[in-house]
């Protein structure tokens, strides 16, 4: 078994073998010779949405069980015709023991309605391209799922579809027609460039050019923009000389899971969509689109799914292991015959049903190895999704600490095993103290650590509030450091203040929290004056945007020494309100607040490793997805001479967390044969 970076599936001329040695194949990308019998006028597959050959096509979305063989997948209910027949039995034919081939006389067949229900006919396809034309908005059934389709140069059309998907600033996802279309509004380096052009196609994330066609509420207060290519045969289909760029958006309601069976998402969508192209091909497993980015010249994954998913990491264990991952961007993984399988992204697991579409493709995946799990792995906090479901299973149950998971990840996706440093930055996860952690400094190797520092404590008041509404979280910083909020956070009612002020005295319903992300809330509050968040590290995401790359300057900051190392924010905060005092400029201000994040990071971890003696350096956790922040520590640490490693082909955000508690679970077990540690 081989594992393949992004990088190397992006060279691969094919695929693994269809016959399978072990591996789920996995979704691939339209390759180039079905794309020219796509546009062949004199190829029976000419404009056939579902061509596809032995090199690419969809395989993890449709298949049912082992081995991947035609009647173990969704295309066992169409016969192929005499020839595709012969096709599919000549060993020299590029579609030879191709298990989805197909042609219009013998395959899938697409499918319109509008949202009432009524069935349509003629040209699906130009039909489809008039209606986007006119900014209507469609529900597309893709290789595994939903999208909602507009399009992405009518600003109109824009508006409405985050109106009624209730997604008033979340970024959302683009498809170019070419290559060429995507560099007219986005700087593409060469490792992006690869990328997008891979088997993969996934969203990559890009610096956005200053002057563009396309409308700024694509990604409001954002100076990047997700972009990929085309990945079907139907893809395709959709541009023509009017159509450049689409809006191609998971099809779900915000907060759910993609939409893949087709009356489940009729009902879901219909007050979203104008239209439904829908398809008779069956989906067996709902599978997003993967997201990438590249920092430091090396592609990184921020969402593991399509085409990549599973993930196959090779781990020294025969356990039998279940991992079922966090509260948010849940994953499972599970170990195998010294494998680590790690999942596509499931969002949530909170609703019923997320929670079967995640339960269904467990038990997929355990009959794809014909095997049942010895132990099952979760989080310490007992309140998560996952935690309740693992807490319903049979096996016995390992319990691992959050921030311990994400360093693991990373150590087990670059096969470490000794003494390391993580820096694990993140927005919550519980501590063994029972306080919210975030801004850690462990110190340790797979199946333990311990706590060297941390960023020090706030009293956050109505924490789960506050993460929505960051200025609660504002409030509850500066009033640890006696400021006054009147001033720092305009547009509050005062008696708001005095209600939190009172909460925070009378210690009712306050946590303590060292949490790095809950701190970009804060400093996002005072110098954007953002009051609400409508997605997940929105504040984060827009003060990093607004960062002035020129600045080199920091804040004040104290580490204090005990127990444990400390850092304070005091000073840093009072820095920050002086510059908003001064009426310094914003993109300073945030530039600041990062170089001060990454300067006093680096002087800890040195504090930690000279004590230690240690100089390898793990970097995980969310907040790393800032690549400003998670580029400055690197480099910082690299030229101090630390060997810094952080998670690339698997998520470093909560991702990536199921693959870290495996990593645990399997180094404790390994050390003491059935005797899980660290249980609650």
């Amino acid at each position: 078994m081989q594992i393949i970076s992004i990088m190397k599936i992006s060279k691969l001329k094919g695929i693994p073998d269809n016959k399978n040695k072990g591996n789920i194949p996995k979704d691939i990308a339209l390759c180039e010779r079905c794309l020219e019998e796509l546009k062949d006028k004199n190829n029976r597959r000419h404009n056939y949405p579902f061509t596809n050959c032995s090199y690419c096509g969809p395989r993890y979305s449709i298949i049912n069980d082992f081995p991947y063989d035609r009647e173990n997948t969704t295309m066992n209910k169409y016969a192929q015709c005499k020839m595709c027949k012969d096709e599919y039995v000549n060993n020299i034919n590029r579609r030879f023991y191709a298990q989805t081939n197909c042609c219009p006389n013998c395959g899938p067949v697409l499918k319109l309605i509008d949202n009432s229900g009524k069935t349509l006919s003629g040209n699906l396809i130009e039909m489809s391209r008039i209606y986007l034309k006119e900014g209507k908005i469609i529900a597309v059934k893709g290789i595994g799922g939903y999208h909602l389709v507009c399009n992405a140069e009518n600003e109109k059309a824009i508006s409405i579809l985050r109106d009624r998907k209730k997604r008033p600033h979340k970024p959302l996802a683009v498809m170019a027609e070419n290559i060429d279309s995507i560099k007219e509004i986005c700087y593409v380096n060469e490792q992006e460039e690869q990328a997008l052009k891979s088997h993969i196609r996934p969203i990559v994330l890009l610096d956005k050019k200053q002057e563009i066609s396309l409308p700024y509420i694509l990604a409001p207060n954002l100076n990047i923009l997700g972009l990929m290519l085309p990945n079907s045969a139907l893809d395709y289909l959709f541009f023509d000389s009017d159509i450049k760029y689409l809006v191609m958006t998971s099809g779900n309601i915000s907060g759910e899971g993609i939409c893949y069976e087709d009356d489940y998402a009729f009902d879901r969508l219909k007050g979203i969509a104008d239209y439904f192209l829908y398809n008779n091909r069956e989906i067996t497993t709902p599978i997003d689109d993967s997201v990438v980015k590249v920092v430091c010249n090396e592609v990184m994954v921020s969402r593991l799914a399509r085409g990549i998913a599973p993930f196959d990491i090779a781990l020294d264990s025969e356990e039998k292991i279940l991992a079922l991952g966090a509260e948010q961007k849940v994953s499972f993984c599970l170990l195998h015959k010294g494998y680590a399988h790690l999942s596509q992204y499931f969002n949530a697991v909170d609703n019923l049903k997320s929670r079967k579409d995640y339960l269904d493709t467990i038990a997929r995946m355990l009959r794809f190895y014909n095997v049942k799990s010895d132990y099952v792995v979760c989080d310490i906090h007992t309140g998560y999704s996952t935690s309740i479901i693992a807490r319903d299973m049979s096996q016995e149950r390992i319990f691992v600490q959050h921030h311990h998971a994400h360093m693991a990840s990373c150590m087990a996706e670059i096969n470490l095993d000794e003494e390391v440093i993580g820096v694990i930055y993140d927005g919550t996860g519980l501590g063994l103290d029972n306080a919210v952690w975030g801004g850690e400094f462990l110190v340790g190797n797979r199946s333990n650590f311990k706590r060297a520092g941390h960023w020090s404590y706030v009293n956050i008041q109505g924490y789960d509030k506050a993460v929505k509404k960051i200025w609660r979280c504002a409030f509850s910083y500066l009033y640890s450091i006696k400021i006054s909020s009147e001033k720092y956070i305009k547009g509050i009612n005062l008696a708001d203040f005095k209600i939190l002020e009172s909460a925070i005295n009378n210690s009712i319903n306050c946590t303590a929290s060292s949490s790095m992300g809950r701190l970009f809330d804060c400093v996002s509050a005072l110098v954007k004056q953002i009051h609400t968040v409508s997605y997940d590290a929105q504040a984060a995401i827009e003060l990093e945007s607004i960062i002035d790359k020129r600045v080199s300057g920091c804040y004040q900051y104290e580490i204090i020494t005990g127990n444990t190392y400390r850092i304070d924010y005091k000073k840093i905060l009072m820095g920050i309100v002086e510059d908003i005092d001064k009426d310094i400029d914003r993109s300073v201000i945030s530039a600041k607040f990062h170089n001060t994040i990454i300067n006093s990071t680096l002087e800890l971890v040195k504090k930690i490793s000279s004590e230690s003696g240690i100089k390898k350096v793990i970097l995980s956790g969310g907040v790393f997805e800032n690549t400003y922040l998670l580029s400055g520590i690197s480099k910082g640490l690299i030229k101090d001479g630390y060997d810094v490693y952080y998670n690339t082909q698997t998520p470093i955000n909560d991702g990536g967390i199921s693959l870290g508690q495996i990593a645990v679970a399997a180094a404790r077990l390994k050390e003491a044969k059935n005797v899980p540690c660290n249980t609650r």
